[in-house]
């Protein structure tokens, strides 16, 4: 009878366990295997696109930054799926209300979270956040450095703290941050980050208690979320705010740091191999990006920026070919009347103005752009072309090499297929052929001359078709250059080409 007893009571947990999986998915753990890698050169480009050459063009401009690839080995679709969960209840990512329309989730709209201020983000804003190649710039870098570290400076904490709730706390902060072996410029980043720079409610001492870092912060208004707060704070003990400030430390090492969600990224999204796309610090969607720009104003203003950093870049199976694009720009047509390849070795810098060096973005080698305005005059020795970006960024970048600058080289090469002076180093795309005794062809859609990429040339033999300077008669041909499958080849089809190259939008 025992024995009945005790195989029932095993069949019973077996079923509750099943049915506890069945409810929450993988909500504690994925299960994948990863990889952290050191090996730059070794990334596979075709695996993942864009990857290898923006962080070698960081390293080339900051020898002593370090990189790391964490191979999530997770499916690039999933994981924004994953992201894009919790409508109607506690969604993963939210955003002010103040953004952009294209930033708000359209199945949520206008529902208030959290405070009442935010919304739910839609899936091509978590999109857009989440590409590591959207952030691998070095302004952006640094919600990928690594959180571990002991060599905090006093002096730089009181440099960041200085105006903020924090200034007095310096000290408390190195000693408790070094203790737990985690980047103490990271902490404050976070503290400013979750209370501003003249604190919160949480932090006032109003009711007796201080939740520095939120935790358990959350609700549906934001009396809400201050009791919630107040309430997890009063069970810990936290009625001062050197009190709070410790415990929440301890609370980010022994719940992020140590279980390898130890970078901001990391931390907001959670796609390390437990408790995959859970356990994720906070809601905001560019909380990681913030945090990262205030700890890289730190490293600035102390001349740290060329210091030693080691960063950890994720990636992801699946990865689309171009970068995912602003949610702004994702229903909006960029210029096309000019479209520009960047002919580089590496990157070139879009900067504010002719005028003002201030990095913009930068503009990568084959990126294609539209070009705004053709500058006329020289100034400080080239010329200076207005573009703009596919994410909708827009600066100056010179359109060749200085006076002063030997050999010659054009850096920005029109798609127009126009040859002039300044563009005679250009190799000219191949034409289709069109001599019908040639063999035929399979070409696939997009691919107008046959080299098995959909490129600069096949916009210029769809343009020398629609102009009739090179009219295709192959059926193969003209049934690749039909990109809109209308059972013509128009302007139509040329658009779709344009905006395939700027990746606005994929041939299939």
């Amino acid at each position: 009878m025992k024995r009945i007893k005790y195989i029932c009571l095993i069949l019973l947990l077996t079923i509750i366990s099943y049915n506890i999986l069945q409810l929450f998915g993988n909500q504690y753990t994925y299960g994948v295997s990863q990889q952290i890698s050191t090996d730059i050169n070794g990334i596979n480009e075709t695996d993942y696109p864009g990857i290898k050459e923006r962080i070698q063009s960081l390293k080339a401009k900051y020898p002593n930054w370090n990189f790391k690839i964490l191979y999530t080995n997770l499916d690039w679709n999933t994981v924004i799926s994953k992201e894009y969960e919790g409508h109607g209840g506690s969604p993963k990512n939210l955003v002010p209300n103040t953004r952009n329309s294209n930033w708000i989730c359209s199945i949520c709209g206008n529902r208030a979270y959290d405070n009442g201020t935010w919304r739910c983000a839609s899936q091509s804003a978590i999109s857009y956040i989440m590409d590591p190649r959207n952030s691998l710039n070095e302004i952006d870098i640094f919600q990928f450095e690594e959180l571990t570290g002991t060599n905090a400076q006093l002096s730089i904490v009181q440099s960041m703290t200085k105006g903020t709730f924090l200034q007095g706390h310096e000290q408390g902060i190195v000693n408790t941050a070094n203790n737990y072996q985690i980047n103490a410029y990271y902490i404050v980043a976070r503290l400013i980050q979750e209370q501003g720079r003249g604190g919160s409610t949480l932090v006032s001492g109003q009711s007796g208690y201080y939740n520095a870092f939120n935790i358990g912060a959350s609700g549906s208004s934001s009396s809400q979320v201050i009791q919630n707060g107040i309430a997890y704070a009063k069970r810990q003990g936290w009625d001062t705010l050197e009190k709070s400030i410790d415990g929440g430390i301890q609370f980010v090492a022994k719940e992020y740091i140590k279980k390898g969600q130890n970078t901001l990224y990391l931390q907001k999204f959670n796609v390390t191999a437990t408790s995959t796309y859970w356990h994720q610090y906070q809601q905001n969607l560019t909380a990681a990006g913030s945090e990262g720009s205030t700890l890289r104003s730190t490293y600035q203003s102390v001349n740290a920026l060329s210091s030693s950093h080691t960063f950890i870049i994720p990636v992801y199976t699946n990865m689309p070919k171009t970068a995912a694009l602003n949610p702004e720009l994702v229903n909006s047509n960029l210029p096309t009347s000019d479209l520009v390849k960047i002919n580089v070795t590496s990157s070139l810098k879009l900067r504010k103005s002719p005028q003002d060096s201030t990095l913009v973005a930068w503009l990568w080698k084959d990126e294609v752009v539209a070009r705004l305005e053709k500058a006329t005059t020289k100034i400080n020795g080239t010329y200076w072309d207005k573009v703009q970006k596919s994410n909708g960024q827009i600066g100056y970048t010179a359109r060749e090499t200085f006076d002063y600058e030997s050999p010659y080289k054009l850096y920005l090469i029109p798609l127009s297929g126009e040859t002039t002076s300044e563009n005679s180093n250009q190799v000219q795309p191949s034409t289709p052929n069109t001599n019908p005794s040639t063999p035929k062809v399979e070409y696939k859609l997009g691919d107008c001359n046959g080299d098995n990429a959909i490129n600069s040339g096949d916009l210029l033999a769809v343009r020398k078709h629609l102009i009739g300077t090179a009219v295709a008669t192959d059926k193969n041909i003209l049934n690749a250059m039909d990109i809109n499958k209308d059972g013509n080849v128009n302007s139509g089809d040329l658009l779709l080409i344009r905006k395939h190259l700027l990746g606005t939008y994929t041939i299939k």
